[in-house]
């Protein structure tokens, strides 16, 4: 990390890969498996479709490394570009996810094409700002800004904030609501994935900068980047718990 500019993006190191790469093969692994146990169940199609989203957003990154490249800002466009992609669509997976976990939502119901309408346009304006993003900043035009202003900072907000508080808040009302005796099962799975969503959300959006600037030290960051991993995979955990301990797709998902 640049100790004079402690705001810089962090190398990437082999911990970054290792860490990235196991958690991209648990969600494929939890995601397929459950597919493949349960293929009509909408619960394991959307888990599945999120894993699959993790697994291009955690690859990329640790095939980079491993390819050499640890300079994150060094990534080919189009890598990127993917990356990005892969975390919005991720974010986007995750609200539709607390929509029918462990049941369908009184807003998934009646929400007809919006989700669709979602999954087509998010990549496709993600992708279109990250590869014509100009390489001099000073070069940005007045074409970039203006779609900037009516397709990305909308864009950002939804993902960034909108979506994640509102699936925090399906979650807790679905945890509310599991007290009731034929939903007593999914309450352990939805507790894990509250506990990953707000500590993970926690610590990557207020501890982790403070870390990084005031304790930028290998020791430190090689820890915060442990205890985001491990929290990072209580959500496929959980699901996996859900599938096989808890047996919550025997739980209908209307």
């Amino acid at each position: 990390m640049d100790t004079a500019n402690p705001l810089a993006i962090p190398a990437l190191t082999g911990l970054d890969a290792a860490t990235q790469s196991l958690a991209a093969l648990c969600y494929l692994a939890i995601g397929s498996a459950a597919l493949l146990r349960a293929p009509r169940d909408v619960r394991s199609r959307v888990f599945f479709a999120f894993a699959l989203a993790n697994v291009v957003a955690f690859a990329i990154p640790s095939l980079m490394w491993w390819k050499g490249l640890i300079d994150p800002t060094k990534t080919p466009r189009i890598a990127t570009a993917l990356v990005v992609a892969a975390l919005g669509v991720a974010a986007l997976l995750l609200f539709h996810f607390t929509q029918v976990f462990p049941r369908r939502r009184p807003w998934i119901r009646t929400a007809g094409v919006q989700m669709a309408v979602g999954y087509a346009l998010v990549p496709l304006v993600i992708i279109g700002l990250v590869l014509f993003f100009p390489a001099d900043v000073g070069e940005i035009g007045s074409g970039y800004i203006l779609g900037f202003l009516i397709f990305g900072f909308p864009l950002l907000v939804l993902l960034s904030v909108v979506l994640p508080v509102t699936a925090i808040v399906s979650l807790l009302r679905s945890y509310r609501e599991a007290g009731q005796a034929e939903l007593q099962r999914a309450r352990v799975p939805i507790a894990m994935i509250l506990i990953g969503q707000l500590a993970g959300g926690a610590l990557a959006l207020v501890f982790a900068p403070v870390l990084t600037a005031v304790a930028p030290n290998p020791a430190a960051l090689s820890a915060l980047t442990l205890i985001m991993w491990a929290l990072g995979l209580l959500t496929p955990v959980a699901f996996a718990a859900a599938v096989w301990k808890y047996d919550v797709l025997a739980i209908s998902a209307e």
